[in-house]
């Protein structure tokens, strides 16, 4: 019988093996695998090469005994030409043919789609609208004249808030102040609160959606009507020093300050919240204020917040802010003076009769010189010996503090000229300044 074991031929005999290499098991497994001809077929094994039937025996032994030397060293792998036959690699595209073209490119495209400055609006306003303009008087008529679909419900509403008002008086008596949130108009609720409760106190109701109030306004409201103070204050600590130290010396006067809209434009500042929360640190002045900014809470620090010592209390109530935006400008309202008039009028009606003199004369100066291109204003210099001939100021120290009063409550405007003098604009159209004048002479 033929012997089992593979024998491998050479030059000086054979040599015989108990077991094939496993190395060339695996070569032949490997080998044998492609099923798939071509013609790099050929480069598989050296000895491929080696076989063609011209070369002589001598040879073709030579090409096996190098390749049974090879076999035993390393276990034999596919060459790089079959592996290029099984794995093919996609080639790396060219150019795109769109660039070759002339074409632009997408980021080219986008660019020139994005990189216009004109930007495109809509020409649909007011002012195309057939239907003119109202005033103010008109608006609120027609607005009176139309109710409200839920005023039972609203009614149940403010019934519901008016029970807490003894729980109010009480907290205000324990050293709280009292802060009334919630959507909808807080004033008709406050208000009610002060008749119903506050009609025998010593109280004072500040109005904080007004656009002229001023600290200074509300510490002369305290010091001459509250306190009935006769005389004059350099500057607001002086006021709070003062008020401070009459509340101490009397600890059964009790004075109740009622703030509509605490966080309104002119006293969101940091001077005015310290001086509020200075106030109402003192264990014989009571606040009650009521806020709608939903950031409204933020002009506070950590310790304004213990000086004011809220309780906070939700009060929904539902109803227009009819008088909080009174004084705002509306696009559906024709804009005219009568706002800027009602206004002026208001704040002067609190300032001393030597400031009102001082405004006037300042106003007069402006309408004489209203049809002058080239009025840029009155100097100080000119406008303090005016004033000292009318005998309305002392002293020019006098002078700048009215002016810096008249400054808080945005009636005048101050700019340097060229030449470094300082010149006084009344910040008012003179048609309104004209019916200013003319309802001052009436009164």
């Amino acid at each position: 019988t033929p012997s089992a074991e593979p024998s491998t031929p050479t030059r000086t005999g054979r040599s015989e093996f108990n077991t094939p290499p496993s190395c060339l098991i695996k070569c032949c497994v490997i080998l044998s695998a492609p099923s798939i001809r071509s013609d790099s077929d050929s480069e598989l094994s050296p000895s491929d090469s080696g076989e063609d039937e011209d070369e002589e025996g001598e040879e073709e032994e030579q090409s096996v005994k190098k390749e049974d030397k090879e076999n035993s060293k390393t276990p034999r792998t596919p060459s790089k030409g079959l592996s290029a036959a099984l794995y093919k690699t996609p080639a790396k595209k060219s150019k795109n043919t769109s660039e070759a073209l002339g074409q632009p490119s997408m980021i080219e495209e986008y660019f020139e789609a994005h990189g216009s400055s004109k930007v495109l609006t809509s020409d649909r306003t007011l002012q195309r609208l057939n239907t003119p303009k109202l005033d103010r008087e008109m608006l609120v008529q027609l607005l009176e004249g139309k109710p409200s679909c839920y005023s039972k419900e609203i009614q149940q509403l403010h019934n519901k808030h008016r029970k807490h008002f003894s729980k109010w008086m009480l907290q205000l008596q324990l050293g709280f102040s009292v802060m009334v949130y919630g959507l909808g108009s807080k004033k008709a609720l406050l208000e009610d609160f002060r008749v119903s409760h506050l009609g025998q106190e010593i109280h004072l109701v500040v109005n904080g959606f007004f656009p002229s109030i001023t600290l200074k306004s509300i510490l002369n409201a305290l010091t001459c009507d509250v306190l009935e103070h006769q005389g004059s204050f350099r500057t607001p600590s002086d006021q709070i020093q003062h008020i401070t130290q009459t509340l101490k010396d009397s600890p059964d006067l009790h004075v109740y300050l009622l703030i509509h809209n605490i966080d309104g434009l002119m006293l969101r500042g940091e001077k005015t919240q310290s001086a509020l929360g200075q106030l109402a640190s003192l264990p014989n002045l009571h606040l009650v204020a009521s806020i709608d900014h939903i950031n409204g809470p933020l002009v506070w620090d950590q310790f304004q917040q213990s000086q004011f010592n809220w309780l906070w209390w939700e009060c929904v109530t539902f109803q227009h802010y009819a008088e909080e935006t009174s004084y705002e400008n509306s696009l559906l309202v024709q804009q005219t003076g009568a706002l800027a008039l009602s206004s002026l009028t208001h704040v002067l009606r609190s300032l001393t009769p030597n400031a009102r003199g001082i405004f006037k004369l300042l106003v007069k100066f402006q309408l004489e010189n209203k049809d002058n291109p080239s009025y840029t204003g009155l100097s100080f210099q000119d406008f303090y010996q005016r004033c000292r001939e009318a005998f309305l100021v002392n002293s020019d120290l006098t002078l700048r503090t009215q002016l810096t009063e008249f400054r808080d409550h945005k009636l005048i405007r101050t700019r340097k000229g060229a030449d470094g003098v300082e010149y006084l604009l009344v910040a008012v159209e003179a048609s309104t300044l004209m019916d200013f004048l003319e309802n001052e002479e009436g009164d």
